[in-house]
């Protein structure tokens, strides 16, 4: 297991903390993002705008200004700085020396050196595997923007616990939303990419990154080609998750996009086979519709039942 100064390995940071209120934090390209408590009745959130250059001075002044020092911390990598792999499970192999043992099959992956990556795995379901035998999903990251996204939190007397990912964060979002255990897909739109995550109850079953682009939506000119081509995106996943997963598609598709003004949900579904609509926010003790920029911060925060964990 690759280890980063000042942090626990991987293994163990992507593994749900206790129920304890903590804070946690996404570092984007445009600005920090930051949730404390989500789904509780003291939950607070929201998005600080910043260049890369001021992001510690920007962090350094949250902390201060909302009394964060020492504060346990979740960090969220966004979907562009990892990549995730499906891969088969060595027999007899503990699940505490997975990450180890697989590091090897990254050089078949990566566009970079295994040695340059930290890695970690998380559970492949059972019943989606279609006879392929039992697999994990591999996860790698360059070791040198962890290391640079730690110090940034270390730096600013943040006490770091854990560091989750986007679809393990989502996937905690889409639980919420899945009471009766049926399954649920959700959409997150960003300004360049959108990421679909197919889940049943607390179980990830699959994560596709969408590509668009928020101002072809935005654009009356290219609104309704850009509309297909995400609508296309959607329904192929749709699609792979019931034909090569074996799997019953969700009835519904949840969106969160950047401009509620803007009305996709009937914009889609006039293109997809699954019901398109925007995720009851109250469910989560939430008055308004979230941020959409603070969605992922907010999903790594909410607390999954004990012992059906999958990561």
């Amino acid at each position: 297991m690759a280890l980063i100064p000042g942090i626990k390995p991987l293994q163990r940071l992507f593994r749900r903390g206790s129920s304890v209120s903590r804070l946690c934090l996404e570092v984007r390209p445009d600005g920090i993002a930051w949730a404390v408590s989500p789904g509780t009745p003291e939950q607070a959130a929201g998005f600080a705008e910043c260049l890369p250059a001021k992001r510690q001075q920007t962090l350094d002044e949250l902390v201060a200004s909302h009394g964060w020092a020492s504060a346990p911390t979740t960090l969220i990598l966004p979907i562009e700085q990892y990549q995730v792999f499906q891969v088969e499970r060595p027999e007899g192999v503990e699940d505490s020396e997975l990450a180890d043992a697989l590091k090897w099959k990254l050089k078949d992956f990566l566009d970079f050196s295994p040695t340059e990556a930290v890695s970690d795995v998380f559970a492949f379901p059972e019943d989606a595997t279609r006879g392929r035998g039992p697999l994990v999903n591999l996860v790698a990251a360059r070791k040198s923007l962890v290391q640079e996204l730690v110090a940034l939190v270390n730096n600013a007397d943040l006490k770091l616990q854990q560091i989750d990912i986007a679809e393990l964060a989502l996937r905690n979002f889409a639980a919420g939303l899945d009471a009766g255990n049926v399954g649920v897909a959700v959409v997150h739109l960003r300004d360049r990419y959108g990421q679909m995550v197919v889940c049943r109850g607390e179980t990830l079953y699959l994560s596709r990154r969408l590509e668009l682009s928020y101002d072809d939506l935005l654009d009356a000119s290219k609104q309704e080609e850009a509309v297909q081509a995400l609508a296309l995106e959607m329904q192929r996943s749709m699609d792979y998750f019931e034909s090569q997963l074996g799997q019953a598609p969700p009835a519904i598709i949840r969106l969160v996009a950047r401009d509620s003004m803007l009305p996709l949900t009937s914009m889609l579904g006039s293109y997809m086979a699954a019901g398109i609509d925007a995720p009851d926010w109250s469910a989560f003790a939430l008055n308004e519709e979230l941020d959409s920029r603070c969605l992922l911060a907010w999903s790594a925060g909410l607390n999954l039942s004990p012992g059906r964990r999958n990561a």
